[in-house]
């Protein structure tokens, strides 16, 4: 997709597998550790990596630095309900951002978020969507800094 330095920006293919499972096992860990309550760390089989990169409607986006992964981004199409008060909309929606902790602050989340935007504008998407932890305070000044705004929230209550 595009190259910077020595980081490259491409989409996964099967031969990736094992260091997704690596990533997705670190961003396991990560979630645990902020919501214990509702996350726990575990082991990526390669499954849902696979199952991700062989869908027509989504893909996993790749950092690469020095022939490692070093980052990814996984993101698939949706669209709104079809309710008849809602406005319907094409969009993509990001599941995981990850970069290794490593490589944060290096500029990777922000290319593989450049990645993201043009993946879904080539698709002609209205917009893109994201989960955030609340207690992910950096990842929420990290997405209000690439033009992601809230636009609700999501409360539960434990019974």
């Amino acid at each position: 997709m595009f190259n910077t330095h020595n980081l490259e920006i491409r989409l996964a293919t099967l031969n990736d597998i094992e260091p997704l499972c690596q990533l997705y096992c670190e961003f396991f860990a990560y979630n645990a550790a902020l919501q214990p309550m509702y996350y726990k760390a575990g082991i990526e089989n390669g499954r849902y990596p696979a199952s991700v990169i062989s869908s027509e409607n989504a893909d996993i986006i790749l950092a690469v630095e020095d022939k490692k992964v070093v980052g990814f981004i996984h993101i698939r199409e949706a669209q709104t309900l079809p309710y008849d008060v809602l406005v319907p909309y094409k969009y993509a929606e990001v599941i995981d951002l990850m970069t290794t902790a490593a490589h944060r602050k290096e500029g990777i989340g922000s290319g593989l978020i450049d990645a993201a935007k043009q993946w879904a504008r080539t698709r002609h998407l209205d917009y893109i969507e994201l989960f955030v932890l609340c207690e992910a305070k950096n990842q929420l000044r990290f997405y209000a800094n690439r033009d992601f705004a809230v636009v609700s929230h999501t409360m539960r209550c434990p019974l």
